[in-house]
């Protein structure tokens, strides 16, 4: 029973960051596409990562892919403001 309670905090905690940072304006949807590249899905241009600000901020559940993920902030040279949510830590966090 405790890990199920567990299961649902966590996927709370996921869903509470991503609410959280679209009211601080990090409102479009990143994709990784390779090591090197991300993609804006709201206007479909790419970012090498070494262009764009991008931290994690947390590790949370998914309750769809049962699997958990990390919520990266993206902040773009032109002023654009994202959430990336990938399995892994993205690639440029690694190398700062």
């Amino acid at each position: 029973m405790k890990s199920l309670k567990t299961c649902k905090k966590l996927n709370r905690t996921l869903t509470k960051w991503v609410i959280d940072l679209h009211g601080k304006g990090y409102t479009d949807d990143f994709l990784q596409l390779n090591n090197q590249r991300l993609r804006c899905l709201q206007n479909s241009e790419d970012f090498p990562i070494t262009d764009l600000n991008i931290k994690v901020i947390d590790q949370g559940f998914d309750q769809l892919t049962k699997t958990y993920k990390y919520i990266h902030t993206i902040e773009t040279m032109d002023g654009g403001k994202g959430l990336l949510v990938v399995e892994d830590v993205c690639p440029s966090y690694l190398a700062n």
